[in-house]
């Protein structure tokens, strides 16, 4: 007579760890991502760039009409005209440049390139604002009771364990498991007594199924305790996946990033830049500065 082995069932655990593998593959995944947001690029026709040149314009003419005409000071359409191009022009470019200075560190300008230089307070401020938005203890534990909660009362257990063990699937395990039982050493002995998988069946089926309510009820007690939900374990594990996937956010990622989201909008300031500054060049030039 063999003895019968045991074999120990095997255990399934879930990391959240980043994945390792090829750091090309993962720079060109971020790099997509980064892109993923990007507009099409409209070249030199980009709003601000035309407002800027519509403002020009007005300036060129005010200078030409300002040293071609003879008696500037009754030229009031001429000098209005100035004005508006003047101070519209100006602050258009004055917005421009301020734009350009948040990406870009301009020579002999002191505060210049604010994005890259500080990429890194940019990141830390990304990570605590999703940890304490998405992430906050009192939010991940309400969340953890409402998903785990049907398993913290015995006879919901009770009854879902109950619904598995009737169904065709449970049936079709069952009739695979007293089968190969058959071939085993125990299975031979019992041949000797006369029992098979068709006399056995009966009778551990509603053994099975008489132990769900006391799984229900040990199930419930282990779920629904002080240490049932460790928020603060798996709020350090997701902090830790963040951490390693922000190292890999490079000042020039961040820059991307934020320039691809907010590059098509900020054409706005320079227009508006230039619409304020031609009014106010207009109002000057109407109260007599």
């Amino acid at each position: 007579m063999g003895s019968t082995e045991m074999r120990a069932p095997k255990v399934v655990t879930v990391s959240i760890e980043p994945e390792v593998g090829d750091s090309s593959i993962q720079e060109q995944s971020i790099d997509d991502q980064c892109m993923k947001y990007q507009p099409e690029d409209p070249g030199f026709w980009e709003k601000g760039n035309i407002s800027n040149l519509v403002t020009f314009v007005f300036m060129a003419t005010g200078i030409a009409l300002r040293f071609s005409m003879g008696d500037w000071e009754d030229n009031y359409a001429g000098r209005y005209i100035l004005a508006f191009g003047l101070f519209g022009f100006a602050g258009g470019v004055t917005n421009w440049l301020a734009i350009t200075m948040l990406f870009d560190e301009v020579p002999g300008l002191y505060g210049s390139g604010i994005i890259p230089k500080q990429f890194k307070q940019i990141r830390e401020t990304m990570k605590v604002m999703i940890m304490d938005t998405f992430f906050a203890p009192a939010f991940l534990e309400k969340q953890l009771k409402e998903k785990l909660g049907t398993f913290t009362d015995p006879k919901v257990v009770e009854s879902k364990l109950q619904s598995l063990l009737d169904s065709p699937e449970f049936e079709a395990v069952l009739d695979k498991k007293l089968a190969s039982l058959g071939s085993s050493p125990m299975g031979m002995m019992l041949s000797m007594m006369s029992l098979n998988a068709a006399k056995i069946k009966p009778f551990i089926k509603p053994f099975i199924s008489g132990i769900a309510s006391d799984i229900g009820t040990l199930l419930g007690s282990m779920v629904d305790g002080e240490n049932a939900f460790p928020v603060m374990k798996i709020r350090a594990e997701v902090e830790k996946l963040m951490d390693e996937r922000l190292k890999e956010l490079t000042a020039d990622r961040v820059k991307k990033l934020i320039e691809a989201v907010m590059r098509a909008h900020l054409g706005w300031l320079v227009v508006w830049g230039n619409i304020f500054g031609g009014l106010i060049g207009v109002i000057s030039e109407a109260v007599g500065y």
